[in-house]
């Protein structure tokens, strides 16, 4: 068969059906009709050479009359013919479809192989749930589709078991599902059909079987087709944009022309649980369900698994959650993409709800009263609700409506306020944890107004966890706990009853007594002493005695003249696993913050924060929290390479552009994923926040802190945060006198500088 023959008149019209028809359930089953023809006119073509009867069969999905633009064309070929025998029908129909690229799985049996097949896999079974016959001889294949059937009969009880012993992978809340073989899509429709077949005892593409079995209602049926519509349209737009039988929905193909995110959330979810409706039925089994969510519910949710995560989501999918939560239902399905998050806003809240009550299980959070226990959990499932607006604020504009919930779910008013302020606040902790600094006596201090009582830190410390694990497996990691517990800590010390809201103060003025009396214990000298009467609270805020001591007698070792690149270097274990802090020593010099990370990305090491701290005597002490940037842990000799390294770089020995820009050619090139973004502010009483955010690379921050340094502005604080593969930083700046300069007078040539140092 020439490309001017059949074969290629059906590639003509595939190719144009693909490019010009509306992708949906019509085309897929014009595409399965034009494929019967040109499979037609293959066998008729080969009749004369074949001498023995045979009947060829469409399977699967093709045998539904369903195609997509590629989707396995699966054919059945029975006969009791050699494979000699055959060989003119194989080369004529399969050959020149497999020629042109198309994806052909076929089998060849005898009738008697073919029932026994039935038997020996559960996919041969349903294959033939949904076969009909496509040419040959019609006779044989439907005396075969008899027996099939007669042996199906025989063992549907086995056969059902397998069928709903499948893998069903995934959740049809994810917001990067597998439209076919995940939970609630083309395989869970394909399953309600099988059941049809084996109800009706005949081959079907259809439900309506099941229907008439009393195992599906009307209503059920429509949202079924409803929903095969949608996921058809979908996948046909998924294979034609990606050129290959690609069913899963990435958070960018969610965004080609034509594809309604949204409305295929909705189609897998009513699959979803439509399917496990008529399971239940198969297995008379009718689950006594409340109609409305009680506060029982929520604890038995908390403390259930995976089985009571699935009942409150055939609760939520039925609406039983809005007496206590209106517009609850819609949340199940609503998408709000953002970094990490692997689920919609209602399947996320409840597993919020799990994590919530595993954080507060936690021996380290000690006895907790019931209500503020049920507050917490309350807060987990309502957390979220303020995200019904896309726009920004939602953690405010919940507030009030959670307090409303708690109220319906029975909570007192006492406790239904601290849901009110745990939602209201949700976002605090991480928020001020990854973009501000802790140390901030402002900062603290007005969350902590905010908060109102030291007991709700506990609380909103165990939903902070919560909505972290439960947006993603990257995002609570074991440094963002560091981070976020020590936060915590600090708001816990401003609102404890014996610091009555000076905790920051009393505590760093502790400290430099503490420091003070064991440097005077110990005969130190006067420059020690000199730089522990003279630290700031805000440093000494984040250190105990012992390192303000520590850091004082590094300050010492270069007090005095010397040659220039002086310094001295100190490294501790870090708040996590895996994270050491560097404390680096020298006498404070223009672009010094832009020389150390760049000499820590040169050696192999990841900057997760950073604080830089100048003397009034002209030495600088910056602290790193580091971790490695390789399989290999940071160890003396990674150390001692860096203290090498940064000796040069202090003293100009070593260019460390030109070895940055070395060590980057064994990086390979990065694509551009992410949006650059600067932004330029707030402004406190100690600084200004500059804040980027872009694709992570080998000495970003570097270059960053370069840019920042030419712009005659200090950095005292970094804040070093990625998430799959995106860099976003956070600075603390002041200008040359120390001062925190205007965000207008930053906002035009910072913004753009910073933009094209995050290109590069």
């Amino acid at each position: 068969m020439t490309a001017s023959g059949p074969l290629g008149e059906y590639l003509a019209h595939r190719t144009r059906l693909i490019a010009d028809a509306a992708p949906g359930l019509p085309a897929a089953r014009s595409l399965a009709s034009l494929t019967d023809e040109a499979i037609r006119a293959c066998v008729q073509e080969a009749s004369q050479a074949v001498r023995i009867p045979f009947a060829l069969l469409a399977l699967g999905g093709y045998g539904a009359g369903r195609l997509l633009p590629h989707s396995d064309i699966d054919l059945l070929i029975i006969s009791r013919g050699t494979s000699a025998e055959l060989d003119p029908l194989i080369r004529s129909v399969l050959y020149p479809l497999w020629d042109a690229g198309l994806t052909v799985g076929h089998q060849v049996r005898s009738p008697k192989a073919q029932i026994a097949a039935l038997g020996e896999d559960m996919r041969n079974a349903t294959g033939f749930l949904t076969a009909r016959p496509l040419a040959g001889d019609i006779s044989l294949a439907e005396r075969v589709m008899t027996e099939a059937f007669t042996r199906m009969r025989r063992d549907a009880r086995s056969l059902r078991a397998a069928i709903l012993g499948r893998d069903r992978p995934g959740s049809p809340y994810m917001l990067e599902p597998d439209l076919k073989d995940g939970a609630g899509g083309q395989r869970d429709i394909d399953e309600l059909v099988w059941h049809a077949a084996l109800s009706a005892d005949r081959p079907t593409d259809t439900t309506e079987p099941l229907w008439h079995a009393r195992l599906l209602s009307a209503d059920e049926a429509e949202r079924v087709d409803a929903s095969l519509e949608t996921l058809t349209a979908a996948r046909w737009i998924l294979h034609a944009a990606n050129g290959r039988g690609t069913n899963l929905l990435t958070l960018d193909d969610a965004d080609l022309p034509g594809l309604d995110a949204d409305a295929v959330q909705r189609a897998l979810a009513n699959t979803h649980h439509t399917l496990l409706a008529v399971r239940e039925r198969l297995n008379r089994h009718r689950p006594q369900r409340a109609e409305r969510f009680s506060l029982a519910d929520l604890r038995a949710l908390a403390s259930g698994g995976s089985s009571a995560l699935a009942d409150a989501e055939i609760a939520a999918h039925t609406g039983a959650l809005d007496a206590a939560v209106p517009g609850f239902a819609p949340l199940m399905t609503l998408r709000r993409p953002a970094l990490s998050h692997r689920f919609t806003v209602g399947a996320h809240s409840l597993r919020a709800v799990q994590e919530a009550a595993a954080e507060l299980d936690n021996p380290a959070t000690g006895d907790l009263e019931p209500a503020l226990r049920d507050a917490t959990l309350v807060a987990a499932l309502t957390h979220d609700i303020g995200k019904r607006e896309s726009s920004a604020g939602h953690a405010a504009r919940g507030a009030v409506a959670a307090q409303r919930s708690a109220l319906a779910l029975g909570l007192d008013t006492q406790a239904a306020a601290i849901v009110r302020t745990l939602v209201a606040e949700h976002l605090t902790l991480s928020d001020l944890a990854a973009h501000a600094d802790p140390s901030d006596e402002d900062a603290v201090l007005e969350a902590a107004a905010r908060l109102g009582e030291e007991r709700i830190v506990a609380l909103l410390f165990a939903l902070t966890v919560a909505d972290m694990r439960a947006t993603g497996p990257d995002v609570w990691t074991a440094w963002r706990a560091a981070l976020v517990a020590d936060l915590a800590s600090r708001l816990e010390s401003a609102l404890s009853p014996d610091i009555d809201g000076a905790g920051i103060v009393q505590a760093a003025e502790a400290t430099r007594a503490g420091a003070i009396r064991a440097a005077a214990s110990a005969g130190a000298s006067r420059t020690v002493l000199a730089f522990l009467e003279q630290a700031p609270l805000r440093y000494l805020a984040r250190r105990s005695a012992a390192d303000v001591l520590r850091d004082a007698r590094l300050v010492q070792s270069i007090a005095g003249p010397g040659a220039p690149g002086r310094f001295g270097i100190g490294v501790r274990g870090g708040p996590a696993e895996g994270t050491w802090l560097v404390d680096v020593v020298t006498r404070d010099r223009p672009g010094l913050f832009a020389t150390v990370s760049g000499t820590f990305a040169l050696t192999g090491i990841d900057v997760l924060a950073a604080e830089a701290f100048t003397a009034r005597n002209g030495v600088a002490l910056d602290t790193f929290a580091v971790t490695s940037a390789t399989r290999a842990a940071i160890d003396t000799n990674v150390l001692s390479r860096f203290e090498r390294m940064l000796g040069g770089a202090l003293t100009d020995r070593i260019d460390l552009e030109v070895r940055l820009a070395e060590r980057r050619l064994h990086y390979p090139t990065r694509s551009i994923t992410a949006e650059t973004r600067v932004e330029i502010g707030p402004r406190t009483s100690f600084s200004t926040r500059v804040r980027v955010r872009t694709d992570d690379r080998m000495g970003l921050l570097h270059d960053l802190a370069r840019v920042i340094d030419a712009f005659g502005l200090d950095i005292r604080r970094a804040t070093i945060t990625t998430l799959a593969g995106v860099a976003d930083d956070t600075f603390e700046v002041t200008d040359a006198e120390g001062g925190a300069p205007q965000p207008e007078m930053l906002c035009d040539h910072l913004v753009r500088g910073l933009e094209a140092a995050a290109r590069e």
